[in-house]
């Protein structure tokens, strides 16, 4: 693509500093710039699959824990391992730092196109070099930088589709935003909401309806959210009640958005308070009765677990509170036509077919290809999909499990954790943690402290939203300021996902979509609240001056930072990683196997020994089902495991290991952090 004079010269910037990052000490990118052990998993299946021992961590146990796109990517570059371990790493630094560039640049045109350039560039400059996201999205080895980069190309792809008038827009057109969100869904599998999101806006475009579309899908699906919640509470380790949530989510937010249509509020015009409730209360009864009915029939036939009934009844009371706010802003935010009050089987009457075909050229390549994926890890692996998400939902439900708890309150269930570092919303109340930082210190968890920090974020939320506002106001919605409905709502369902369920140990590269909506609204509120600016001759030179100035120090920041942690940083010492196989290559015979939780450096740079992982995150599916069903024992016993490897703490205290090792361990010797274990048969 050709750059124009600010994309060249930022290019060349974030070049420059990232040669002298890429040519640092190997001491200093293991310990601080590979600082997951999670990123070796990549590498050491990659090496694998290039030397033919196919898709495994150890050579013989297959394994599909994986995003499939960022292992494709990876497989060529870690062929070169057999020569060198060192250079497929510093390529990967390079790869990684060139893909978030080309992010960055997508991203200033995206913002181009609707806010002032300024803010454009400081987007730009913010997402590469701005250091909090940069140790997120571009360290680390993982798939987040491959995953931004192909979120904001279909974002910015969708935009430049609803630039086109519908009847200019054809059906090649649809097919290649297809195509651009398959990328998208394989290089981060839970882009399936966003991948879901767009298709709504594609085939609802008209009238810009699939707000209404999108809305109702966040309240059918959050209403059933507090129902449940509300009810059973936390902590729920409580499996019949979790399938029913499972299947109320299947079954009811299709029901609801069916009878929300067939109700009429699809239709873009208010009817004044009175008979707008009516209509919400009637929808939510009948459809959340429906859904009772069909509840209590599939647990009749014990398809599902029990569930209490009030569940069903504080369903309708959700719904009708989130439903009729919702539908008001809704009917603000959709285009009015002369036909809108056309009734809804009309409406469906009319439009069935070209809402078919729409679909049809979007969903095509998705459809064949998540199929075909489906098809081939089910033959290869055993399970269509990756075993390193059961094995986490599983781990939810061990109660003295080491890697984490589900979710145990209402915010949490929305992202809003203890942490808020960990948070999937920590860029956008990244200001509020600052202040709160500066004021309380020590003090923060306090009841003072947690009033003061909710105000905070509800008063700096409603600072950004006005500013969107005022935007929406000034300019009208654009098709650029349309892609935060998408992304939000694919952001929301995202975290629902996790945090619905019994996932645990969530990882920081889970929430990329997350930043990247927190500097989209960044960018457009700073936009709104600039169009209030009084009109005077320094005007147009305010925004741009302040953008600067920001866009200056952050990447002076971020340049300083990664001068200082990589480049500028002398180190003798021996990285964490390479030591700690040294010192296990001194304590066992070559030839050996040795099992770990985790594993990942430990089995791209030992040599002569087999690393086993015990944790089932990059093991088979057949390894997952021993452990499950209190076998996993045997397995270990079958496979000819020599030797253990890791903390005492987590091998001897914590769930699954010291079930899964009871009776076969005798310690030999500790090196660093860990214990070195001899598995011996009875």
């Amino acid at each position: 693509m050709k750059l124009n004079r600010f994309e060249a010269i930022f290019t060349v910037i974030v070049i420059a500093v990232h040669l002298l990052v890429i040519l640092a000490p190997m001491n200093n990118l293991l310990d601080r710039w590979f600082t997951t052990d999670d990123a070796f998993y990549y590498f050491q299946v990659a090496r694998n699959i290039s030397e033919g021992r196919g898709s495994s961590l150890d050579g013989f146990n297959l394994s599909n824990g994986y995003h499939p796109l960022w292992m494709g990517v990876l497989i060529p570059f870690f062929a070169l391992a057999r020569f060198d371990l060192f250079v497929p790493l510093r390529l990967v630094v390079f790869l990684s730092v060139l893909i978030s560039l080309a992010t960055g640049i997508l991203l200033y045109r995206f913002l181009s196109r609707s806010v002032n350039p300024g803010l454009a560039k400081l987007a730009a400059v913010f997402w590469v070099l701005f250091p909090p996201i940069h140790r997120s999205v571009t360290q680390l080895g993982m798939e987040s930088a491959l995953n931004a980069l192909c979120v904001i190309v279909l974002i910015h792809q969708t935009s430049l589709l609803l630039e086109k008038p519908i009847s200019d827009e054809k059906w090649r057109d649809r097919f290649i935003l297809g195509v651009m969100a398959c990328f998208a869904l394989f290089a981060r599998l839970d882009n399936v909401f966003l991948v879901l999101t767009i298709g709504l806006v594609l085939v609802f475009r008209s009238q810009r309806k699939f707000i209404f579309w999108l809305a109702y899908l966040l309240v059918g699906l959050i209403s059933i959210y507090l129902a449940f919640f509300t009810r059973i509470g936390f902590p729920r380790f409580l499996t019949d009640f979790q399938s029913t949530l499972y299947a109320m989510v299947g079954i009811g937010v299709p029901i609801k958005l069916l009878f929300a249509f067939a109700g009429g509020m699809f239709i873009p015009v208010w009817n004044g308070i009175r008979k707008e409730l009516i209509r919400v209360v009637m929808v939510s009864f009948t459809s959340t009765g429906l859904i009772g009915v069909i509840l209590l029939i599939l647990n009749a036939v014990e398809v599902v677990g029990s569930y209490p009934r009030l569940v069903v009844l504080l369903d309708v009371f959700f719904s009708v509170l989130l439903f009729l706010p919702v539908r008001w802003l809704a009917v603000r935010l959709v285009e009015k036509d002369k036909g809108d009050e056309t009734s809804p089987l009309r409406e469906f009457s009319r439009n069935f077919c070209d809402w078919f075909r729409r679909g049809a050229g979007y969903a095509l390549p998705v459809v064949i290809l998540l199929i075909f994926y489906l098809l081939l890890n089910l033959y290869w692996f055993g399970t269509p999909t990756p075993v390193s998400g059961q094995i986490k939902h599983w781990w939810g439900t061990i109660p003295d499990v080491v890697y984490g708890k589900p979710v145990n309150s209402m915010p949490a269930l929305f992202g809003f954790f203890e942490n808020s570092g960990q948070s999937p919303w920590w860029l956008l109340f990244l200001p509020v943690s600052v202040i709160l930082d500066t004021l309380l210190g020590g003090l923060e968890g306090q009841t003072t402290s947690v009033w003061l920090k909710n105000g905070l974020m509800l008063g700096w939320l409603a600072l950004l939203l006005a500013g969107l506002w005022l935007r929406i106001k000034k300019r009208g919605i654009d098709a650029q300021t349309l892609m935060i409905f998408p992304l939000l709502t694919a952001c929301l369902l995202q975290i629902l996902y996790y945090t619905g369920s019994y996932y645990v140990n969530h990882r920081p590269w889970y929430w990329v979509n997350h930043l990247i909506l927190g500097v989209l609204l960044y960018s457009f509120s700073l936009d709104g609240w600039n169009s209030l600016v009084s009109a005077t001759e320094n005007k147009s030179v305010r925004l741009p001056a302040f953008s600067t100035v920001v866009m200056v120090a952050v990447g002076l920041w971020g340049s300083i930072y990664l001068l200082s942690s990589f480049a500028l940083q002398k180190d003798d010492k021996t990285a964490y990683y390479l030591e700690e196989v040294e010192r296990l290559q001194q304590h066992t015979p070559a030839g050996v196997r040795i099992g770990m939780p985790g594993g990942g450096t430990t089995a791209y740079f030992i040599r002569g020994r087999t690393i086993v992982n015990l944790d089932g995150l990059i093991n088979s599916f057949d390894y997952f089902q021993h452990l499950k069903s209190g076998q996993g024992r045997d397995y270990l016993d079958q496979m000819g495991l020599d030797y253990v490897f890791g903390n005492p703490g987590m091998i001897e205290d914590s769930a699954p290991y010291y079930q899964l090792l009871e009776g076969r361990l005798e310690p030999e010797a500790d090196i660093l952090d860990f214990r070195l274990y001899r598995y011996r048969l009875p």
